[in-house]
């Protein structure tokens, strides 16, 4: 039966509560207080400045001002704004990061550093945007690079099979 009004549910751990253990939210899940184990939510994780986490989380986006030790997956965008700890690696869309983050780093679209970003990782994305006063230790990978060399391996490929076929059809010897 649905509900009349479309709002996701949004359960919450409540400061001073304390959670060890699978985390399941089928809408959004608020973290206050603590969480020990993994997260999974369909729609979105959001921790407060106050909360504490050690776990890995998977949402559709995710996004942390508190403190986390854990890996971060999500099918949209994961935001850490300035104040955040992240010690774990990033999958998402796009990803902005204000805090600090000791991991990698993979975003499909955009990732970006704001001024007070610290990141001590890799960076694999298709953009990357680095802000006057961010820290960036590690090394970056551009996909679109990636991409474009794949591109033109398989435009050769492609060439070399054609310039085969072309040699092996005028090696023939001709039939009289």
């Amino acid at each position: 039966m649905d509900r009349p009004d479309d709002r996701s549910e949004v359960s919450v751990v409540s400061r001073g509560t304390r959670i060890e253990g699978t985390v399941v939210a089928a809408g959004s899940l608020r973290v206050d207080g603590e969480v020990k184990g993994k997260i999974t939510a369909e729609k979105e994780v959001l921790l407060s400045p106050q909360g504490r986490v050690e776990a890995n989380i998977q949402a559709t986006s995710i996004t942390l001002a508190g403190q986390v030790k854990g890996d971060l997956a999500a099918k949209g965008d994961v935001s850490l704004p300035a104040d955040s700890r992240l010690d774990g690696n990033i999958r998402a869309h796009n990803v902005g990061v204000g805090g600090v983050v000791k991991g990698n780093i993979v975003g499909q679209g955009k990732v970006e550093l704001g001024p007070r970003a610290r990141v001590e990782g890799d960076i694999t994305s298709k953009t990357l945007a680095i802000a006057e006063g961010a820290v960036f230790i590690g090394s970056s990978l551009m996909c679109e690079e990636t991409r474009q060399g794949e591109e033109t391996r398989k435009r050769e490929e492609t060439t070399k099979s054609a310039e085969r076929i072309a040699a092996a059809s005028t090696s023939r010897p001709s039939e009289s």
